[in-house]
């Protein structure tokens, strides 16, 4: 099978070499085949040098000055267009590479605010929670308080209390005294028993 497709291939190849050489003589050789194979264009010589262009009259010779200096002035206008489309790339190339330094900058600041907003979130929370911790310290501390006062109108109460039972007490040890005294006075007398003579 390899060798049948081998040989088709050889075969193939020499049928275009073949061809290729009866068509390079045929140019070459010129003649009658040559040009009803190729039309008009077969009368120019396929390897021999092109003939000479006819010689330009006063009007061609302007019009083909004119003809050169249009494209002198359009390759001068092309090569300016081209210069201002490169600095235009250059620019845009410098803007673009901006854009993603702006862009990343704004990520960066985007990732800052987010981190920020987090913190400030969790300082929110710590603030309400110690908040709620002094209000309840403040209403324990009013408990307190009140108890301390309280106890204080009990301890001035009890302290007048105190105060007013020393005084009585006073009051009343000195009217026992006075009641002694009053007693002593109002006790009759024993008469001295004189020694009987």
């Amino acid at each position: 099978m390899a060798f049948a497709g081998l040989i088709f291939i050889g075969l193939l190849f020499g049928v275009i070499l073949g061809a290729s050489v009866v068509a390079f003589t045929v140019v070459r050789a010129g003649g009658p085949l040559k040009e009803s194979l190729f039309g008009d264009g077969a009368r120019m010589h396929a390897f021999g040098s092109a003939p000479k262009a006819p010689e330009l009259t006063l009007e061609a010779d302007t019009r083909h000055k004119a003809l050169l200096e249009e494209l002198r002035i359009t390759q001068k206008l092309l090569d300016q267009g081209r210069v201002e489309r490169e600095q235009h790339d250059k620019a845009a190339k410098a803007a673009t590479v901006e854009m993603a330094a702006v862009r990343n900058q704004l990520a960066d600041r985007e990732l800052r605010i987010q981190a920020l907003e987090g913190s400030l979130r969790e300082a929110t929370l710590r603030i309400d929670n110690l908040l709620g911790q002094v209000s309840d310290r403040t209403e324990e501390l009013a408990r307190v308080s009140l108890q301390l006062k309280d106890a204080r109108m009990e301890l001035d109460v009890t302290e007048s209390g105190s105060t007013v039972t020393t005084s009585q007490m006073i009051r009343l040890q000195q009217e026992r005294d006075e009641l002694a005294a009053l007693v002593d006075q109002l006790r009759p007398r024993r008469p001295t028993s004189r020694p009987f003579a």
